[in-house]
């Protein structure tokens, strides 16, 4: 799916920028992917995330917080025409993702909005053909699990069946891990079609798989991959194909 973020100040367009990586960051900070110069703006205030064929917005502990159609978010499923605010700018976010031709009969009189839709043969085959492609982009997908073999949490498991599992020392994190360097979202495990992925987020302390640090580009997790990130040692393991 193509998207992008159209990025105003006081109803002037200041940049177009397309998602088309994983990780979006937007904040105060020069290296964010979105420079945002004004102390509004936390120096790494949010981050888009591409999941799938989800787009993801999260607040990452931002000051003044984030704000999607006028409601403070912490995470946010973007669809077409959300209005994003962070500090005195507004991000509008554009899906560029086509749909099925939908046409309808022409008007008889000027009104005629009582009228149903008709829709033609070949968008009705456009969307069965769409919908049964992404069910079975659903079931192909694996499922994994994590064992928790060193650490304060030794022994527990748990299914990664959600599209994105959070690791650091963050209230928000799924997977709690202390240490001093470890940050709020240090890491991010994200399953899809193709399989789970590892990627680093923040913080000093890198994740490591099998003794390798992994960086901020995703990494593929294989069964039996052991994770290590602070204080906490997990073992990666695939229970379906």
């Amino acid at each position: 799916m193509a998207c992008k973020l159209i990025l105003k100040f006081r109803d002037t367009v200041i940049s177009e920028i397309p998602l088309d990586k994983e990780e979006t960051t937007i904040g105060r900070k020069p290296e964010n992917t979105i420079h945002i110069d004004n102390l509004a703006v936390s120096g790494r205030h949010a981050r888009v995330l591409r999941i799938g064929s989800k787009v993801i917005l999260e607040d990452l502990g931002s000051t003044n917080g984030t704000f999607v159609n006028d409601k403070q978010v912490a995470k946010h499923i973007l669809q077409h025409g959300d209005s994003i605010v962070i500090g005195k700018h507004v991000l509008t976010f554009v899906s560029l993702e086509d749909k099925p031709v939908v046409a309808a009969p022409e008007p008889e009189e000027e009104d005629d909005m009582d009228k149903t839709m008709v829709i033609t043969p070949q968008a009705r085959s456009a969307m069965i053909s769409k919908n049964g492609a992404s069910t079975s982009a659903a079931s192909a997908m694996p499922l994994a699990g994590i064992q928790i073999i060193a650490g304060p949490l030794a022994g527990k498991s748990m299914e990664l069946t959600a599209s994105l599992t959070s690791l650091g020392k963050g209230e928000s994190c799924r997977i709690k891990v202390k240490g001093f360097t470890v940050g709020k979202q240090a890491a991010v495990i994200t399953r899809r079609p193709t399989g789970y992925h590892i990627a680093h987020l923040e913080g000093m302390a890198k994740s490591r798989v099998n003794g390798e640090v992994v960086g901020d580009q995703p990494r593929t997790l294989k069964d039996g991959d052991i994770i290590e990130l602070g204080d906490t040692k997990i073992e990666f393991y695939i229970k379906s194909e």
